[in-house]
């Protein structure tokens, strides 16, 4: 797939990336949620530079990217318990009319 080159602007420095064509909006969307994510880190942290807010803030929003897999893995687990008290529940109603 061709490759296009977005030029996204984070804490107002501009830097120049590559995506997928077709790709370019959402980049743009990320780059600004970003942007957004480090300037509230720095707000609340006080913590100056780039490299060091932009750390703290991709471990943010790595431990909120497990942390919803995890809860994702628990929905599914969940999810096959309730079909499986369903199934003897159902199975439980068949018998009763025998």
């Amino acid at each position: 797939m061709a490759k296009e080159e977005v030029k996204v602007t984070i804490l107002d420095r501009q830097f120049t990336v590559n995506c997928h064509k077709g790709e370019r909006d959402a980049l743009l969307e990320a780059a600004a949620y970003l942007d957004a994510r480090i300037r509230t880190v720095q707000e609340q942290t006080k913590l100056v530079g780039l490299e060091r807010c932009a750390i703290v803030t991709a471990l943010n929003i790595t431990n909120e990217l497990l942390q919803l897999g995890r809860s994702e893995e628990t929905m599914d687990l969940i999810s096959e318990k309730m079909r499986s008290i369903g199934d003897r529940m159902q199975d439980v109603i068949e018998d009763t009319r025998l």
